[in-house]
């Protein structure tokens, strides 16, 4: 390992674009049951944004380093660790911690949070992977166990974790509902497996919309990023036993919850995040064979945008546009 690399960090709270900076940090041995990964490439999330805002459900200690999402080979180990670890190509879980961070030369992150990295991808698909397909994962497969008797409702869908959504649904046989606010990213989520598309400035009211497109059996699942009063243009389009996941608050205002409209249908509201479900070793072992599968299978992430290291800030303005349609990545050497 080197005496110092470089690495994003910041030492305030902010908008990402005007608080984060590469800085040249200096390399410490990873502790007891940790791992050391020259990075090859990181992915951003929407995660990322809220945790330099002092939004998300971690923490910042600043000054701190930034980023989940990281693909890789393993440099150094810690003690308790497998030194046979040592040249493995891996990408790492995201997870929760306030002390740990991928973005820069080096990372170092437990080494219960790395995965392999599968030989079909390159180095920008592999750092795009686990996010977005575990996020989608536990809900529509350990949880609500979603088949081809479904209908699936996925809002906002050109985001990554939505276009994962509709490629897990689609390997799991159900038919997916997705939204956008408008119909310019329709053609990116069909090419995902989408069934159908509402653009919500198109006039039809989406319960309705589900109800034609359903026969008017409703959506049994939604995986919903928006919330606040979202929620009110589809309760009236749920299935009985109608299962909610909330993952995001993409709208900004309060979530509240009309009991007697979920009461009707026998729903289950779940607020959800991908981290309460990583941190259980039966449940990522699971989620990490699916997702394994079926990259053998096929399975590819859509890749918006690639930036170099140099050029990490572009990055982040293109997350901060909210005109991407999959991963935004960083490559280390060329874009």
């Amino acid at each position: 390992m080197t005496a110092s690399f470089r690495a994003v960090r910041f030492h305030r709270l902010g908008d990402p674009v005007d608080v984060l900076a590469v800085e040249e940090i200096a390399a410490t041995p990873p502790g007891d049951g940790e791992v050391t990964i020259r990075v090859d490439a990181f992915a951003l999330n929407r995660a990322d944004w809220l945790y330099c805002r002092g939004e998300h459900y971690s923490s910042p200690a600043l000054p701190s380093r930034i980023g989940s999402e990281c693909a890789g080979t393993v440099v150094a180990v810690g003690a308790s660790v497998d030194p046979a670890l040592v040249g493995r190509r891996v990408c790492t879980i995201p997870f929760h911690s306030s002390t740990h961070g991928v973005q820069g030369e080096l990372a170092t992150v437990p080494a219960a949070y790395v995965a392999p990295w599968p030989e079909e991808l390159d180095a920008v698909e592999a750092a795009s992977l686990w996010m977005q397909y575990l996020t989608a994962y536990f809900p529509l497969v350990e949880i609500a166990a979603v088949g081809p008797s479904d209908h699936v409702l996925i809002p906002a869908a050109s985001s990554s974790a939505g276009l994962a959504a509709i490629q897990v649904a689609k390997l799991c046989g159900a038919r997916v509902i997705a939204t956008s606010r408008t119909s310019a990213k329709a053609a990116v989520i069909r090419e995902a497996g989408a069934d159908a598309v509402v653009a919500l400035d198109g006039g039809e009211p989406l319960a309705d919309a589900i109800a034609r497109i359903t026969d008017g059996s409703g959506v049994r699942v939604v995986f919903d990023p928006v919330a606040g009063p979202f929620m009110a243009d589809y309760l009236d389009a749920l299935a009985d036993d109608a299962r909610i996941f909330i993952y995001g608050l993409l709208s900004g205002a309060t979530t509240e919850l009309d009991i007697v409209r979920l009461v009707r249908r026998a729903a289950i509201v779940h607020p959800y995040s991908v981290f309460n479900h990583v941190r259980h070793p039966g449940e990522l072992r699971r989620g990490i064979a699916f997702v394994e599968k079926a990259v053998h299978a096929g399975l590819r992430p859509r890749i918006d945008s690639r930036f170099g290291f140099d050029d990490v800030i572009g990055a982040y303005r293109r997350l901060d546009s909210h005109d991407q349609a999959g991963k935004i990545v960083v490559r280390l050497g060329p874009a």
